[in-house]
């Protein structure tokens, strides 16, 4: 697992190295120098992003030395946002994963591959002014793809359903979302609901409701500070129609972030999801660790 993260980093951080210095600044052609991560950004016509995160966390499912099942992930999404209209932002987002699940019995499966592709619209619908706005509110719509391999052990045999990269689902998403700007300071708040369908083994996660409300301090244009709030509420899962013993129920983190721009159009993100309130049914999750690099064009 350990040489696959350090060679999708490398090559993440060659697609996004700037080829060339004479580009524009894309913060002032869109009059807002607020550094942001991927989904954060102002639109403007013809603007490109380009941008990857690298996601670290884990779960367990189950009771400790009865049924418990450990999951780990490091996943790296790459992902490409462009704007064809000065309101719409079009968005594809390809994860390469590394998953690793052990059972009571220290039983050990490992997959790595490619995930699921998943591809979204971003349409603002009002603003309160024409030119670098103080408030936005957007509609969000999209759908993930069943383009993640079956992946297979070396004696020939299937992996397990958690430790696929990917469900063999099509899941769909919509939600809303505002960004508002005063100063020094930015907020975001957000809600997207997924509704998943049945994938391989006539199994299927369940549908949730997430949610991100968050504020941001820039006291220089290069770094800024961030904390905010992701909750998840979810539906368990079920195989053929019976819901699974474990899963379902609400979860909330509190997601402290530092962003920092070591040169024109780069930004860089570093933080932690901290889970704070676990409500889901005999599930116990780890701190997620993230960190991004977003490049415009």
């Amino acid at each position: 697992m350990k040489p696959l993260p350090l060679a999708l980093l490398s090559a993440a951080a060659l697609l996004l190295v700037p080829a060339s210095p004479a580009w524009a600044c894309a913060s002032c052609a869109c009059g807002d120098p607020t550094l942001t991560s991927m989904g954060g950004e102002q639109p403007f016509e013809g603007r490109l992003r380009l941008s990857t995160m690298m996601r670290a966390w884990g779960h367990t499912e189950g009771v400790t030395g009865v049924d418990a099942q450990r999951l780990r992930e490091l996943r790296m999404d790459v992902a490409v946002a462009y704007a064809p209209r000065p309101w719409l932002v079009l968005a594809v987002n390809l994860p390469l994963q590394a998953r690793e699940v052990q059972d009571v019995s220290l039983g050990l499966e490992r997959g790595w591959g490619l995930g699921d592709i998943d591809v979204s619209a971003k349409a603002f619908v009002w603003k309160d002014k024409e030119f670098s706005p103080d408030q936005l509110i957007s509609v969000v719509g999209g759908v993930k793809l069943p383009t993640g391999p079956r992946l297979h052990a070396r004696d020939g045999t299937t992996l397990g359903i958690d430790a696929q990269p990917g469900s063999g689902s099509v899941d769909p998403m919509a939600g809303l979302a505002w960004q508002g700007f005063k100063g020094n300071w930015s907020f975001l708040a957000s809600a997207l609901g997924f509704l998943p369908s049945r994938g391989r083994d006539d199994y299927r996660l369940g549908a949730s409701v997430r949610t991100q409300v968050a504020a941001q301090y820039q006291p220089s244009p290069t770094w800024a500070v961030r904390l905010g709030v992701d909750t998840r509420v979810e539906k368990a899962p079920d195989t053929n129609g019976t819901p699974e013993e474990s899963g379902g129920g609400f979860i909330g983190y509190v997601s402290p972030d530092v962003l920092f721009s070591p040169g024109m159009d780069v930004v860089v993100q570093a933080g932690v999801r901290i889970p704070v309130v676990n409500q889901l049914r005999r599930v116990s999750s780890t701190p997620i660790a993230v960190l991004s690099l977003a490049y415009d064009l």
